[in-house]
C-alpha cells in the first residue's frame, strides 16, 4: 500500500500516529501539522509504508526533461568524533561500484545517455544533508526507471570495495587541498570564535586527513547502514512526466528498501558556549586582498517548520536590512566612507544559529575608521529610523519581484524548481507556489510601516552580545589585538551620531522623449523567426519573439569595437571604464537616485566592454519596454562620469589584484596569459599602479566617440509585442545623429606570438599547499566555426582521458580539465589549456602523464565510442540551450550586422555538431597537439623567505 498526500490531504500524517500497526514514520517529515494546509497545490507528496517520502511536481519547461534529487537527512554533523569526513567519503563511494553498476560503469553510463558526469549527475555533502542529483535529458518511462535503479543503488546497493576506497582517498585528499583557500581558512577560524565549544567547528564536511587516510569498508558501511535508511530519505522530482505513472514506479522500486541496522537517534550536539556582552576576534590573513570587519549578534534558535507568520516576519527582516543596505551602498558609491563594500544580513544558518551581521571590506590601513563608520551608520538607523521614501523603495521592489516570480512561474525550468523545493525541505520552509506567496505577502508588505521597520531592527539586535570581528590583511601591532579592536569600538560608541540626511530624489526620465520617428530603410524576416530592421541613420533593430520565459525579454545594444579599440598605451583602461559607466548613473542623476526613481520597475541595465564591441543590456518586463528605451536614450545622451566612482573602481581593482597574486588562477590571469602571448601588454592584468594613473579624461576620450559615432544595433528577444518595440525604437533611435555604416571597420591588431617549447615557473607567496601544471597548445581564432566546435569536443575527449588516468586510476587530483580559448579579435590565435592541480613534488610525473595522453591520441587515435560519449551530452545541452532567450540574444543576434554569418551558424548548429566524427578530432590532434610546440606553466608555493610574486 502507498500513502499519498496531495494539497488538502496531508492529514494522513496524523492518522499514522493513531495505529500501533501503522507504517514507519519518516524521521524528518516534509509535511507537518503546521505546514499541511499551506502547500503548492501542484505538488504531490507521498509516504511509502517504509517511511520513504517523495515530492513530485509536473513541469514542462523544458519539454521532456526531469530533475531528480535524492536527499538523505544526514551529513557531517551526524558523524562521531572518529568519523569526521566519512559522510563526504561515502558520497564519493556511491559512484564507485554498486549492485547494478560495477566500478567505473556509472562514469560511462551517464554520457552514454547524454548526461554530463559532474554536471547532470552529481552529489554534495553538507553539515546536515547529503544530496544526489540527476538531470535526465529524456523523461520517458524507461529513462526514469533507469534513473530509479541508480537511486536505488545510492540508497541501498553500495559495494564499498576496499580497492575503490584506497583509490578514492587520494582524490578526496586532492579535493581537500583544492578547496583550501584564504576565505575557507578565515571562515573556519571565525566559526570557531562564533560558536565556541560547538561540534559545528569539528564537523566540516571535507573531514580530517587522519580519518580520510584510515577509513575502510567497515567505517563507511557503519555510517551507510545507520543513516541511509528509507525513513531518512526524500525523493524530489520535477519535470515533464505523468504523476500517476511515476508514483506507481516509486512504489514498485522503493517499497523494497529496508533499514540495514537498528536505529537509535542520539541528539545532535548543537549548543555552544554563550558569548559575553562584548567580545572581539582577530584573524590575520596577509594573503587576503582586503580587511573585513563586522559587527554581529547571534543566539541559539530552535529548528522548526516555517509558518505563515514566520514568512511575514522574515520578509519584514529582509525589508529592514535592505533599507540599511541601501544606505551603506550609497555611502560607498559616493565615496563618503573608507570601506569599499558593505553587506547586511539577518537569518538562520546551520539550522540553529540566529545571526545578524553588518560587514564591510576595506584596505588594511582603514579598518579602524571603517569600523567606526559602520557602527555610526547602524546606530543612526536605530536612533532616528528611516525616511518614508526609503521604505517605499524597498516595498515597491519587493512587490515587483513577487509579481515577476508569478508571471514567470509557468515557464520556470524544472531544475530551478527542484532545487527550490530541495532547499525549502532542508531548511523547513513552506512549499508555496508563486501565486500563494504573492497572495500572502503583497497585502502584508503594503501594510508595513516605518514603526514596524524600527521595531524589527531593535528586535534583531536585542541580544546583549556584540561580536566585533576583524579578519584579513590588516596587521594589528598589539600584544592584545582583540582588546585593541574593542577599544576602537568603545571609542566609536562614545561619540554621538547625527540624524540621517537623505538624498534628493529625481524624476526619471528627465530628458524629453523624442517625438519624430526615424524612417525604416529596410525590413527582413528570416526563417529563424528574427525580424531585422534598418533605420536611415544606420541604427539596426533585431527582434525575436519567444515563449521560453513569460513576462520577460532580454535586450542588448551593441556599438563600437570594445577591447579591440582600447588604447595600447593604456592597458586595463576598460576594466575601470566599465565600473565608471555602471555606477555613475547619468550626468544629472547619480546611480542611487536612478535606483530610487526606478523602484518597482522590472528592468535592469548594465554596461559591458566585450572583446569586439561595447554593450548596454539587461532584462525587463514587457510592461516596462518604454523604460528600457528611456535608459538607452539617457546613456547615449547624458552618461555619467563621476570621479568618486573611478576612485572606488581603482580601490577594488587593487584589492582584487593583491588577492589574485596569491592564487593559482589569479596568477594565471595576471602573468600566465601574458606569457602565452609572449608578454604582449594586451594580455594579462596590469599592476594596480598602472590603473591608478588613469583619469576620467582618459575614459571619456576613449568612450565618447564610441557612443556618438559608431553604428548601433539593438537586439531584443523574449516575450514582447513586436510592433510596440518597432514603434519605440523608431522614436528613440530617431534622436541619434547619422552613424557610421555597418560593418564597422576596425584596425588589424597584428599577429600574436606563442611561446613554443617554453616554460614559465610561477611562485606563490602563500601558506596554502598548492600546485598546478598547465600545458598550453596554440590553436586558432574563433571564426572557423566548424573547427571551433570540433576543438570544443576534442577538449571533452581530452578531459575524459585526463580524468580517467590522473584522477580515477592514480588518485592524484580532484578536477583536471581541458578547455579551448579561441580569440575573437586576434587572428590565428587561440590556446587549448590542460590544467591539473597537483602537489608540487608530482609536477614532472603529471606532465609526463599529460604527454602520454597526447601521444596516445596522436599514435592510436580516438575511438568512435569516445567521440560519441563526449558528443551526446553536448547535443542534449544544445537542444535545451537553443530554447533559451540567452542563446538567441548572445550567440546569434548581438552584433549580427558585424557578423552576419551567425545566422548560418544558428541554422547548422545541430547538424554540424551531430556530424562530428572521431576522424575530425584526430585531424585536430595532429594539427595542434604537438608537445614540442606546447608551452608549460608550473605554479607552486614559494617555500623561501622571498616573495616571488610581488612586483
Amino acid at each position: 500500500m502507498i500513502f499519498r498526500t496531495v494539497f488538502g490531504k496531508a492529514v494522513i500524517l496524523g492518522l499514522l500516529v493513531l495505529f500501533s500497526c501503522a507504517p514507519k514514520l519518516p524521521l524528518h517529515p516534509v509535511l507537518t501539522p503546521d505546514s499541511k494546509d499551506v502547500i503548492d497545490p501542484e505538488i504531490v507528496y507521498g509516504v511509502l509504508p517504509n517511511g520513504f517520502q517523495y515530492i513530485l511536481k509536473r513541469n514542462t519547461t523544458p519539454i521532456d526533461k526531469v530533475s531528480i534529487h535524492l536527499n538523505i537527512f544526514a551529513g557531517s554533523m551526524h558523524e562521531t568524533q572518529q568519523q569526521q569526513g566519512v559522510a563526504h567519503f561515502l558520497e564519493h563511494m556511491l559512484f564507485n561500484g554498486s549492485e547494478h553498476f560495477a566500478p567505473g560503469e556509472l562514469a560511462q553510463y551517464f554520457p552514454s545517455i547524454g548526461m554530463d558526469f559532474g554536471g547532470d549527475a552529481n552529489a554534495h555533502t553538507s553539515f546536515f544533508n547529503t544530496v544526489y542529483d540527476l538531470d535526465l535529458p529524456i523523461g520517458k518511462k524507461k529513462q526514469i526507471d533507469d534513473a530509479f535503479v541508480i537511486i536505488q543503488d545510492y540508497a541501498k546497493g553500495a559495494w564499498l570495495l576496499e580497492s575503490e576506497i584506497d583509490r578514492e582517498r587520494g582524490i578526496i585528499l586532492a579535493e581537500k587541498r583544492e578547496r583550501d583557500s584564504v576565505s575557507y581558512r578565515t571562515f573556519k577560524e571565525t566559526l570557531e570564535f562564533r560558536l565556541p565549544g560547538s561540534h559545528f567547528t569539528q564537523r566540516f564536511p571535507i573531514g580530517l586527513d587522519r580519518v580520510i587516510k584510515q577509513a575502510d569498508q567497515k567505517v563507511l558501511k557503519r555510517f551507510y547502514d545507520q543513516w541511509y535508511r528509507p525513513e531518512n530519505m526524500v525523493l524530489i522530482m520535477v519535470g515533464d512526466f505523468d504523476i500517476a505513472t511515476v508514483e506507481a514506479m516509486i512504489e514498485k522500486r522503493f517499497s523494497m528498501l529496508r533499514p540495514r541496522s537498528s536505529f537509535v537517534e542520539s541528539p545532535l550536539e548543537i549548543k555552544w558556549v554563550e558569548h559575553q556582552e562584548l567580545e572581539a576576534f582577530y584573524h590575520y590573513e596577509p594573503e587576503a586582498g582586503t580587511t573585513d570587519i563586522s559587527i554581529e549578534t547571534l543566539a541559539w534558535k530552535p529548528f522548526k517548520t516555517q509558518t505563515v507568520d514566520d514568512l511575514k516576519k522574515q520578509t519584514l527582516v529582509y525589508l529592514a536590512n535592505l533599507m540599511l543596505q541601501n544606505r551603506f551602498s550609497r555611502m560607498v558609491s559616493k565615496q563618503t566612507v573608507d570601506f569599499s563594500g558593505a553587506s547586511v544580513y539577518s537569518g538562520a544558518f546551520l539550522h540553529h544559529v540566529s545571526l545578524s551581521t553588518i560587514r564591510a571590506s576595506c584596505d588594511h590601513d582603514k579598518w579602524e575608521k571603517s569600523l567606526e563608520q559602520i557602527e555610526h551608520t547602524f546606530r543612526q538607523s536605530l536612533v532616528y529610523g528611516f525616511e518614508k521614501k526609503e521604505l517605499d523603495r524597498v516595498k515597491a521592489d519587493y512587490i515587483s519581484s513577487l509579481e515577476s516570480y508569478l508571471d514567470q512561474s509557468k515557464t520556470l525550468k524544472s531544475k530551478t524548481m527542484s532545487k527550490t523545493i530541495l532547499g525549502a525541505i532542508n531548511r523547513r520552509k513552506l512549499l508555496l507556489s508563486a501565486r500563494q506567496t504573492k497572495k500572502i505577502l503583497t497585502p502584508y508588505i503594503d501594510s508595513v510601516t516605518l514603526e514596524d521597520i524600527s521595531g524589527i531592527l531593535t528586535e534583531l539586535w536585542a541580544n546583549k552580545n556584540r561580536l566585533i570581528i576583524v579578519t584579513g590583511n590588516a596587521k594589528i601591532d598589539s600584544a592584545m589585538p582583540a582588546e585593541h579592536i574593542l577599544n576602537v569600538y568603545r571609542k566609536s560608541l562614545s561619540k554621538s551620531v547625527p540624524e540621517y540626511k537623505g538624498f534628493e530624489s529625481h524624476i526619471f526620465p528627465y530628458l524629453p522623449m523624442p517625438l519624430q520617428k526615424v524612417a525604416v530603410k529596410s525590413r527582413q524576416i528570416n526563417d529563424l523567426g528574427i525580424t531585422t530592421i534598418e533605420f536611415e541613420n544606420n541604427v539596426r533593430l533585431n527582434l525575436k519573439s519567444t515563449d521560453f520565459k513569460q513576462s520577460e525579454f532580454l535586450y542588448n545594444v551593441s556599438f563600437g569595437s570594445g577591447y579591440k579599440s582600447e588604447p595600447t598605451s593604456k592597458p586595463g583602461l576598460a576594466l575601470v571604464a566599465k565600473d565608471v559607466l555602471n555606477f555613475s548613473g547619468f550626468s544629472k542623476m547619480d546611480a542611487d537616485q536612478l535606483e530610487d526613481a526606478l523602484a518597482g520597475k522590472k528592468v535592469g541595465i548594465s554596461f559591458k566592454v566585450k572583446q569586439d564591441h561595447f554593450s548596454l543590456g539587461g532584462t525587463a518586463d514587457p510592461k516596462d519596454a518604454k523604460v528600457v528605451f528611456d535608459l538607452i536614450h539617457h546613456y547615449f545622451n547624458d552618461p555619467g562620469y563621476r570621479k568618486e566612482t573611478l576612485n572606488l573602481s581603482k580601490t577594488k581593482y587593487k584589492q582584487g589584484y593583491d588577492s589574485l597574486l596569491r592564487t593559482p588562477r589569479g596568477i594565471m590571469q595576471i602573468k600566465g596569459k601574458a606569457f602565452l602571448a609572449k608578454n604582449d601588454p594586451r594580455f594579462g592584468l596590469p599592476h594596480s599602479d598602472v590603473i591608478n594613473r588613469y583619469t576620467l579624461d582618459d575614459i571619456q576620450t576613449w568612450l565618447i566617440p564610441q557612443f556618438e559615432e559608431s553604428p548601433v544595433e539593438i537586439s531584443i528577444v523574449g516575450d514582447f509585442n513586436i510592433e510596440t518595440m518597432i514603434e519605440l525604437a523608431s522614436k528613440y533611435m530617431g534622436s541619434f545623429k547619422n552613424r557610421k555604416k555597418f560593418p564597422l571597420k576596425t584596425p588589424n591588431l597584428g599577429k600574436i606570438k606563442f611561446p613554443e617549447g617554453e616554460r614559465l615557473n610561477l611562485k606563490l607567496d602563500t601558506k596554502i599547499d598548492t600546485g598546478v601544471v598547465r600545458v598550453a597548445f596554440l590553436t586558432d581564432d574563433f571564426w572557423d566555426i566548424k573547427q571551433t566546435r570540433r576543438l570544443a569536443i576534442l577538449c571533452r575527449v581530452f578531459s575524459e582521458r585526463l580524468s580517467y588516468l590522473i584522477r580515477e586510476e592514480l588518485g592524484e587530483t580532484y578536477s583536471p580539465y581541458v578547455y579551448n580559448e579561441p580569440s575573437v579579435i586576434f587572428e590565428d590565435y587561440g590556446v587549448m589549456h590542460v590544467v591539473v592541480n597537483v602537489m608540487p613534488e608530482n609536477h614532472e610525473f603529471i606532465y609526463d602523464k599529460i604527454k602520454s595522453i597526447v601521444t596516445s591520441m596522436m599514435d592510436e587515435g580516438i575511438s568512435e565510442k569516445a567521440t560519441l560519449m563526449a558528443l551526446k551530452p553536448v547535443l542534449n545541452h544544445i537542444k535545451a540551450f537553443r530554447k533559451t532567450n540567452e542563446y538567441w540574444l548572445n550567440s546569434v543576434m548581438v552584433n549580427l550586422s558585424q557578423y552576419p554569418e551567425k545566422i548560418g551558424w544558428a541554422k547548422t548548429m545541430m547538424s554540424d555538431y551531430s556530424s562530428i566524427t572521431n576522424k575530425d578530432l584526430e585531424a585536430l590532434v595532429k594539427r595542434y597537439l604537438h608537445m614540442e610546440k606546447s608551452a608549460r606553466i608550473v605554479i607552486t608555493k614559494d617555500d623561501s623567505d622571498k616573495n616571488h610574486v610581488s612586483p
